[in-house]
């Protein structure tokens, strides 16, 4: 069986909404975190949020950098509509863009997305010289994830308030609009504490990874994932073993398996070098054995 006989080696045709296939995504771990945090903040009586969130102040205080990540996992435990809102968001349009991006980059792009979001919203208290006010919430990242779905799938079909049927490129205008407006103070459709410059960077952010062509492949977070495989690998290597070429072609294909299961649940940009250096090697010896 060749590499491009497999089930998931062959190409989707399916639209975007019917590719979504792997329960286990980024997506939900993202929402399980910021819904555990929601909880235990409910259960602490919002003694998190102050812990959490990044204000103007976080700017010049570097040992406090951390909360330019942290703000985009904590919500307003007294305003469930906070929270829903944007894990509704999330799931939706989260697991279509994951699918397109693979599991590791679109982590890598939720998380810069926040860390956009929250630098430019301290960045805006200070200029509008209230150092004390602060910022909270996945919103950012949420419309960030949003318009790049309207990027990639401009003319998709989604439903405005569940309601009315409109284009995806539609609605990602209506929400940087919206934004502007209530950045500059003409209007407000979800209140005044809403951080719209937050929203704006998000918007900004997608916008300059679409066509910027960006990829976050180099901040390589399988570094980390796979050091207990490589440590395995490492181990066994030191192990004297008898010499068994059926076991080494058994051992290959198996670790082939894993790899095209990879590309099939993460994408193909969610593997290291060294798997795909691997896949490579093993394509290689099918096509000899063919020969």
């Amino acid at each position: 069986m060749g590499l491009h006989d497999r089930d998931y080696g062959r190409r989707d045709t399916r639209t975007p909404w019917d590719r979504i296939e792997n329960p286990r995504s980024m997506t939900i771990t993202l929402i399980v975190i910021n819904v555990v945090v929601f909880v235990v903040n409910m259960i602490f009586r919002d003694q998190l949020t102050s812990w959490l969130a990044a204000d103007g102040s976080t700017l010049y205080q570097p040992w406090l950098w951390w909360k330019w990540l942290t703000y985009g996992f904590t919500h307003d435990p007294l305003n469930i509509n906070h929270i829903l809102f944007n894990m509704i968001g999330l799931f939706f349009f989260g697991r279509i863009v994951e699918q397109r991006l693979g599991q590791q980059e679109f982590l890598k792009f939720y998380l810069l997305a926040i860390l956009a979001g929250g630098i430019i919203g301290s960045l805006g208290f200070l200029l509008m010289n209230s150092p004390g006010g602060s910022v909270i919430g996945a919103s950012g990242a949420v419309v960030a994830t949003v318009i790049l779905f309207a990027c990639y799938y401009p003319n998709s079909e989604v439903y405005l308030m569940f309601v009315l049927p409109v284009k995806a490129w539609v609605l990602a205008t209506f929400f940087v609009v919206a934004d502007f407006a209530g950045a500059l103070g003409i209007m407000s459709l979800t209140g005044a504490n809403t951080a719209f410059t937050v929203h704006l960077a998000g918007a900004g952010f997608a916008l300059a990874y679409y066509f910027g062509n960006w990829s976050f492949r180099r901040l390589d977070f399988d570094v980390l994932t796979d050091l207990p495989h490589q440590m395995r690998q490492r181990s066994r290597r030191m192990k004297l073993k008898v010499h068994d070429p059926d076991r080494k072609l058994r051992a290959e294909s198996e670790e082939a398996d894993r790899i095209l299961a990879k590309i099939h649940a993460s994408g193909e940009d969610s593997l290291t070098r060294s798997e795909r250096k691997t896949l490579e090697r093993y394509s290689r010896r099918k096509r000899e054995q063919r020969r």
